[in-house]
């Protein structure tokens, strides 16, 4: 630090077994550095006179920092003064809070006692009234660090947002020096300079990782916050040092009788023989994150389609058919080889607005009510597709009786008001009774009516709840709530004995949610291709820059997370982003070739009803079904989910991957750009199946303007 901190310093090691040099369970040893301390071949230094860890190393790897520091806004200021203090209590439920990097020296500070764990390691720092209780935790080959926080005043102080920031990372070339979100956008490897001089670029949703390269090193950041939602970014110092911070959106109370403890930021040294991705899946590995183990119904599943018994949101629902007469027009659905269903809400409702349910528990008489439903139900079943109710959990308008009847189930502002968002209710699903009463609803309806599973609205949780009976902090209600909602309709489903599926309407990428998640809600790859859209890039760029997307996002997550791959669905199509049809948006043709890139890579492919025949909906476009037959038919013979998947880059417009396993190896091919292309095969291959022109001759494939193939390798 420039400028002179009065520190208590009280360094009290605690020496109850041998140091080790490594491997062991002994103290800290005083060396030039600072104080290191070694587990399992990770060593980590300390600075005596900061209390912040500054180094990590192992047999491989090795990161140098100017510290580990954790900031939080407390009673309207930032305690430290490391980051900007901004109010969360207007942020809706899709913002993320504003990530402010100071360039102020930090706040006097005493450094308390070090003490050594069975795991790891504990230092207190002290600021006034307030104490961080840092926490770091050995993991193989990283270092884990989540933060207590504690107050000595006999008032309770209110906590706004809470900062990991990982300051002055000396190991990278500014000149050269990229960081990215992989999973998350913006997208790509974003450059520090010019822009970036303690200014953050943040990603859109909250990405659990950061990855920094400079063209000869490469590390990464992490941080899960399994209670609420955070902002990742990341900028550099005045030093030309690179700094990562995550900005937990932490709404609570603080008081002498109760710490809160917040988030954990981990960083993994890279292992040998791993890409900075793949090290970063394995670490979900370690750290217990996975995919569901308690269905079958991702089994075979290629392709989901959503409608509405009414029709379709773009076009007013103009078609006013019931629930069993709707029944009679699937077998196209079917045709085209969709294995689910996800039906918009047709619960009862206000007005026209099918996502303003005003009971769960009533199907709307609109549409024929549960009898009508079981109709529906039980002929999708027979052609051979699953069906998804979609729930709205966030509740009705405040004026409706089930929301007077359950106002203890509603979020509470600061002064008991209830909280409300999007004119209605913003319940909290971490009540214990309507988490109840949700798992009841589920139960009912895959019993009674044979439901297979849910698409689940606002699966991200709501607005923070300032009157929690449970004890919670306020911002529970957040992503916390939002797994909880999930979990609750998870269990009820499989109460009524349904193998169940689910679908969350969850953006953000946490590995948190992927045990309750069956099919995540790939929102980052569709914002990924609007945004490349929007830049208005050749088809050579484009293709480099998904792909670039794609391989980060697939090697970065939970093993085995399958996706849902989409062009538009019902909010995309009407008001948000593009706001039109892909048709509309890309032309036929290049829209055709989007599609083939998203159905035959891993993951599932999903459309929107009228995507397929537009007229029939009075809409431009043609009529795709035969071409999405063929799609899906390509899909479920030659690319199943079980084949692993490895992005190509290759310098031209067409898209390549290969899908693989150890028996098995196909190559994917789809031309992205409106004139004739080729690529060159690096093995023996031979043509499965085309759409579109494609001819292979000896080592040269040649595609036509927009075309795809899927390849037999070997």
């Amino acid at each position: 630090m420039k400028k002179a901190i009065c520190f208590l310093l009280v360094l009290s090691l605690v020496f109850g077994m041998s140091a080790c040099a490594g491997g062991g369970k002994g103290g800290f040893v005083k060396t030039d550095a600072g104080l290191t301390l070694t587990r399992n071949g990770l060593t980590v230094t300390v600075n005596p006179d900061t209390g912040l860890v500054i180094s990590l190393a192992s047999s491989t790897d090795s990161l140098e920092m100017d510290g580990i520091f954790v900031d939080a806004g407390i009673n309207e200021a930032s305690v430290f003064s490391q980051l900007g203090y901004k109010d969360m209590s207007g942020l809706a439920t899709y913002e993320l809070p504003t990530l402010y990097p100071r360039m102020k020296e930090k706040t006097s500070y005493s450094v308390g006692k070090i003490t050594v764990t069975e795991d790891g390691f504990q230092i207190p720092l002290t600021c006034g009234d307030y104490t961080f209780l840092y926490k770091y935790t050995f993991y193989p080959n990283a270092l884990g660090l989540n933060v207590e926080l504690s107050t000595s005043a006999d008032a309770k102080a209110a906590v706004n947002g809470v900062g990991f920031l990982v300051q002055g990372i000396h190991d990278f070339r500014l000149s050269d020096a990229t960081f990215s979100f992989p999973g998350s956008t913006p997208a790509g490897s974003i450059p520090f300079l010019p822009a970036n001089h303690y200014k953050a670029t943040t990603a859109d949703y909250s990405a659990p990782a950061v990855v920094l390269q400079d063209g000869s090193k490469t590390s990464s950041v992490l941080f899960v916050d399994e209670v609420e939602k955070w902002t990742t970014g990341s900028w550099y110092k005045e030093t030309g040092d690179l700094c990562v911070g995550f900005l937990a959106a932490v709404e609570g109370y603080l008081d002498a009788s109760a710490p809160m403890t917040v988030g954990t930021l981990y960083i993994p040294l890279q292992a040998s023989g791993r890409t900075v991705y793949q090290n970063i899946s394995d670490f979900w590995t370690v750290l217990g994150y996975h995919t569901p183990t308690d269905t079958t119904a991702t089994e075979g599943l290629a392709a989901i389609y959503s409608g509405h018994p009414y029709g379709t949101m773009d076009t007013g629902y103009f078609n006013r058919l019931t629930l069993a007469e709707y029944a009679q027009t699937i077998d196209s659905v079917a045709d085209m080889g969709f294995d689910a269903m996800w039906l918009l809400p047709v619960f009862a409702h206000s007005g026209d607005n099918v996502y303003e349910p005003t009971d769960q528990g009533i199907i709307d008489k609109r549409y024929g009510g549960e009898q009508e439903a079981a109709v529906f139900i039980d002929r999708a079943h027979t052609l051979g597709m699953k069906v998804l109710f979609d729930f709205v959990p966030h509740g009705p308008r405040p004026v409706y009786s089930f929301a007077k009847e359950h106002e203890d189930w509603v979020s509470k502002n600061k002064d008991g008001s209830l909280q409300i968002e999007w004119e209605c209710v913003s319940m909290d699903y971490n009540n214990p009774d309507y988490a109840a009463y949700n798992q009841a609803l589920a139960a009912h309806y895959a019993k009674d009516l044979g439901l297979d599973g849910a698409r689940i609205d606002c699966s991200m949780g709501g607005l923070p709840n300032w009157d929690n009976a449970q004890g919670l902090r306020a911002s529970a209600a957040g992503l916390q709530a939002g797994v909880t909602v999930v979990s609750s309709l998870r269990e009820g489903f499989k109460e009524g004995g349904a193998d169940v599926l689910l679908l969350p309407e969850n953006f953000h990428p946490s590995p948190a949610y992927a045990s309750v998640t069956d099919v995540f809600y790939d929102m980052p790859l569709y914002r990924c291709l609007y945004d490349l859209n929007q830049r208005g890039l050749s088809g050579r760029e484009y293709a480099a820059a998904v792909t670039e997307f794609l391989n980060a996002e697939h090697q970065s997550s939970v093993s085995g997370q399958l996706k849902l791959r989409f062009l538009g669905n019902h909010d995309t199509v009407t008001w948000t982003f593009d706001a039109q049809r892909a048709q509309t948006l890309y032309g036929t043709e290049k829209a055709k070739a989007l599609w083939m890139m998203l159905g035959w890579i891993d993951g599932v492919l999903y459309i929107y009803q009228g995507d397929e025949d537009p007229a029939a909906y009075h809409l431009e476009g043609e009529n795709l079904e035969a071409f999405f037959t063929d799609l899906i038919a390509a899909k479920r013979e030659y690319l199943p989910n079980t084949l692993d998947t490895a992005y190509l880059q290759t310098d031209s417009a067409v898209f390549a991957c290969r899908r693989f396993d150890e028996q098995t190896s196909r190559l994917v091919l789809v031309n992205l750009s409106d004139e004739e292309t080729t690529y060159t095969l690096t093995a023996s291959a031979s043509v499965l199946t085309a759409l579109g022109n494609v001819t292979l001759a000896g080592s040269t494939v040649t595609l036509s303007p927009y075309s795809g193939a899927i390849l037999q390798e070997g």
